[in-house]
């Protein structure tokens, strides 16, 4: 009878220290996920308030790592194309971006005018990321949040613009995605062109927005300069080149009497769009542009901006216009 006592009584022992042993490996168990879980949150935490360093023409600049409310208030297109919406923008841009409104929501605020915005509409939208195109603000913004200058000068094309632009947001796979994808485009709008219009064909862009004198548009960062020599790459009247372009100059008052030295054989002419027809004096209806009826009417409110976005668009709209000419 001891012995069998003995004996339950070991049994006994080795079921209940089991028992405990249990207990503890599921004690152990679920404190070891509860601690995972706590690293997984921490990690999360952390990347989101992670920054880096970018060098910029101001200087060194700690930013987000992963910017999330962004104000820029000139270069719209530029995050636009890399998928990045702002939280604010200047009114300017929305005014005459207007390519770049299907791109835009109600998440995008207006900061106000271009050298009259608003610090403290800036302040209240809490960004963490400020792009401008001012070095002089940067000290000012700065105060509300990390600020970076973008300075389109300092590009010689819009490729190094966008890599730029991916390199400030940490986009630097969508910047290359997106130009694999502009490239692709541009080389179907240069088709079109080059199937509508006659090897040697000369252009111009005037703006007749004035009844004074006219804008004669060379390879400029507005009025559609951009988009149609620098994209498209067409030939620009022979007096645009050595005047304009080759002189580095983005455009040239001209007068009316002298317009017709500067008339290439195709003509995008600037207006005020929304149905307003400019006035135009006798001299206009002499141009064998005009004659022939080559002429094709630019909204200044879509063609005003230049960034590698709305200069696409505007490209891609040049050529259509251009492919029933004959």
């Amino acid at each position: 009878m001891m012995k069998q006592n003995i004996k339950r009584t070991g049994s006994w022992l080795f079921i209940l220290c089991l028992m405990f042993l249990l207990a503890a490996c599921a004690s152990e168990g679920a404190s070891s996920n509860s601690t995972n879980v706590r690293k997984e949150e921490q990690t999360v935490e952390q990347d989101t308030n992670k920054t880096r360093i970018i060098s910029t023409v101001t200087g060194d600049v700690e930013i987000p790592t992963h910017p999330e409310r962004v104000i820029v208030d000139w270069d719209l297109g530029h995050v636009l194309a890399l998928g990045v919406e702002p939280v604010g923008t200047s009114k300017t841009i929305l005014d005459f971006g207007r390519f770049l409104e299907p791109y835009i929501t109600d998440r995008t605020e207006d900061i106000g005018q271009d050298g009259q915005v608003s610090v403290e509409k800036m302040l209240a939208l809490n960004p963490d990321l400020i792009i401008t195109w001012d070095p002089k603000m940067v000290e000012q913004y700065s105060k509300i949040a990390p600020t970076v200058v973008f300075d389109t000068g300092n590009y010689n094309s819009i490729h190094e613009e966008i890599t730029a632009m991916g390199e400030i947001l940490n986009k630097q796979k969508e910047a290359e995605e997106w130009l694999t994808s502009f490239d692709k485009r541009v080389a179907v709008a240069k088709a079109k062109i080059k199937e509508a219009i006659p090897e040697g064909a000369t252009f111009s862009i005037i703006d007749v927005v004035t009844t004074k004198s006219t804008i004669v548009v060379g390879e400029a960062g507005e009025r559609g300069g951009d988009a149609l020599y620098q994209i498209l790459g067409v030939t620009p009247h022979p007096l645009v080149k050595s005047e304009i372009i080759d002189k580095g100059e983005q455009r040239l008052d001209v007068s009316w009497e002298k317009v017709d030295d500067f008339a290439g054989d195709y003509i995008f002419m600037i207006t005020k769009g929304e149905g307003s027809k400019p006035e135009l004096p006798s001299v206009w209806n002499s141009l064998d542009a005009v004659k022939k009826q080559h002429v094709y009417e630019l909204n200044i409110k879509k063609y005003f901006t230049s960034d590698p976005l709305s200069a696409l668009l505007q490209a891609e709209e040049m050529a259509e216009m251009l492919t029933g000419a004959k």
